[in-house]
C-alpha cells in the first residue's frame, strides 16, 4: 500500500484501487510507474487470476493523468510519458491474469485507455467517459487505438474529435461495458466476475488472452493458424481431460 495505489488480496484476485479522490484519482507519473512495476509482479504470480482496478470514492474511476504533468513538456519528456503509459496498457492486456475495471464516476482519457486494455469493464450507473485531450490540444493516443473496436467509428470519432462526456448508458448501447450496476454493488459484481474466471485453469486463461492479442495483431491466416497450435498445445497437459471427466460425470448424477 502507497499513498496514491492500495493493494488487496482476496483468495486469487487482487484488488488495486486508484487512491486520489481529492484529484478525482488522476495519475501522476510516480503513480503510473507504481502501477507498471505492481502489474508485473502479479504477471508472475501463479496463485493469482484476476485483477479488480477501481477508484476510490463515489465520483470518479480516474481522471486521467493530473494536468501538472503535462506543464513544461518537451517532445522528448512527451514521448518518455507515453512509453510509461504504453508499458502499464501493455502489461494489462498482455499478462496471464484477467484484468476487470471496476469503473465508479468519472473515466477520462488515460482511464479510458485502461479501460480499453482490461478485459472485462463494469461499471456504476453514474459512470461518464471522456477522451478530451483534443481540447488541450493533443491527440489520443495508445490504447484510443481500440476505441473504435469499442464503440464503432462514428462514437469513437465523435468522442476524439469533440471531447465531451458519454453517459454510461449510450456507451453501453455500443457494447463496452460488460455490466452496468448501482454503485453499492460494483466492487460486488466485479468479484462475482474474479470467482467465476478463477473456476478455469489459470493457463488456459493465460491462452486465451494471448490469442485475443493474436486475433487484433496478425492476419487472419496467422490466427487460425495459431489458434490451432495453442489447442493441440493445451493436450500437452491432463487439464483437457480432467475437465471432461468431470462434466462426464455430472451429467451422469
Amino acid at each position: 500500500m502507497t499513498e496514491h495505489l492500495l493493494y488487496e488480496r482476496k483468495e486469487n484476485t487482487e484488488r488495486i484501487t486508484l487512491n486520489n479522490p481529492q484529484k478525482l484519482n488522476s495519475l501522476h507519473r510516480s503513480t503510473v510507474r507504481e502501477l507498471g512495476s505492481h502489474m508485473r509482479e502479479i504477471s508472475k504470480d501463479d496463485q493469482i487470476t484476476s485483477v479488480i482496478i477501481t477508484g476510490m470514492g463515489e465520483k470518479s474511476f480516474c481522471a486521467g493523468m493530473n494536468v501538472d504533468e503535462f506543464n513544461g513538456l518537451t517532445p522528448q519528456s512527451a514521448r518518455g510519458l507515453m512509453e510509461e503509459l504504453k508499458e502499464v496498457f501493455q502489461i494489462v492486456r498482455t499478462m496471464p491474469q484477467v484484468v476487470i475495471v471496476a469503473i465508479n464516476g468519472y473515466c477520462i482519457g488515460a482511464a479510458m485507455e485502461l479501460a480499453m486494455a482490461a478485459d472485462l469493464r463494469v461499471a456504476s450507473e453514474n459512470a461518464m467517459f471522456a477522451m478530451p485531450e483534443i481540447n488541450l490540444g493533443i491527440p489520443s493516443v495508445l490504447d484510443s487505438v481500440l476505441l473504435q473496436q469499442h464503440v464503432g467509428l462514428s462514437l469513437a470519432k465523435e468522442m476524439l474529435l469533440i471531447g465531451e462526456s458519454v453517459s454510461v448508458d449510450r456507451i453501453n448501447d455500443r457494447g463496452f461495458i460488460n455490466k452496468v450496476v448501482k454503485l453499492e454493488d460494483l466492487i460486488g459484481e466485479a468479484e462475482v466476475l474474479a470467482r467465476k474466471i478463477g473456476k478455469n485453469d489459470r493457463q488456459t486463461i493465460a491462452t486465451q488472452k494471448q490469442l485475443f492479442e493474436t486475433w487484433q495483431n496478425c492476419s487472419l491466416d496467422i490466427a487460425i493458424k495459431d489458434s490451432i497450435d495453442q489447442f493441440a498445445l493445451s493436450f500437452t497437459t491432463d487439464v483437457p481431460q480432467n475437465r471432461l471427466d468431470e462434466f462426464l460425470a455430472s451429467k451422469k448424477k
